[in-house]
């Protein structure tokens, strides 16, 4: 199974009233023009005004960066799709790891004000008819769902079903490690 998409989001730290959508349209933007961020980057597009929705979307051809409010929990979401090729488990390294660069990214531009906690990391399969969203869907990525909390997070990482109460919502799976580590070490763990 290759998963058209793969989704990854690291959690806001501060509140959701905190999240300044202006601000990330200019950082988005400056993205775009600096190549800040992994990707072949098309354009940006506001979203701010859904409640609980995806806030501010820097729109890729092969990946998708937004600021997003599902959940009620502000994140910065990474979908890579358009995905061919390698295995599950390099699909979801990459993802990972381009959501971690943004997030450095982010943060080293420091205009919107906002940072995220490492201590966890929400992943998606974005793919029902590969993955659904039920006991066998999830019992058959939970094998890659806990190597990938292992190589990011060590030992000590938890994996606990995500979104279980819907079959509509994406398979997903909340990865929590045993504490928050530094960002560039996250990073060195999924650097291939």
């Amino acid at each position: 199974m290759i998963p058209k998409r793969i989704a990854a989001k690291f959690f806001a730290t501060d509140s959701n009233a905190d999240v300044d959508f202006d601000a990330f349209i200019g950082v988005f933007h400056e993205f775009v023009r600096e190549k800040s961020v992994e990707g072949v980057l098309i354009d940006v597009a506001d979203y701010g005004h859904v409640p609980e929705g995806p806030g501010v979307v820097l729109i890729g051809h092969d990946v998708d960066y937004s600021i997003d409010l599902n959940e009620g929990r502000a994140g910065l979401l990474t979908v890579g799709k358009r995905l061919e090729g390698g295995t599950v488990a390099e699909h979801l390294d990459d993802t990972v790891r381009k959501c971690l660069l943004a997030v450095k990214a982010v943060q080293a531009n420091g205009s919107s004000g906002t940072s995220f906690s490492t201590a966890g990391v929400k992943v998606q399969v974005v793919d029902r008819l590969a993955a659904p969203n039920s006991d066998d869907g999830f019992a058959a990525c939970k094998g890659e769902f806990e190597a990938l909390a292992t190589r990011v997070f060590g030992d000590g990482a938890s994996v606990e079903r995500a979104d279980a109460d819907e079959a509509r919502k994406p398979l997903a799976a909340m990865i929590t490690g045993a504490s928050a580590e530094d960002l560039n070490t996250l990073l060195a763990r999924l650097e291939r």
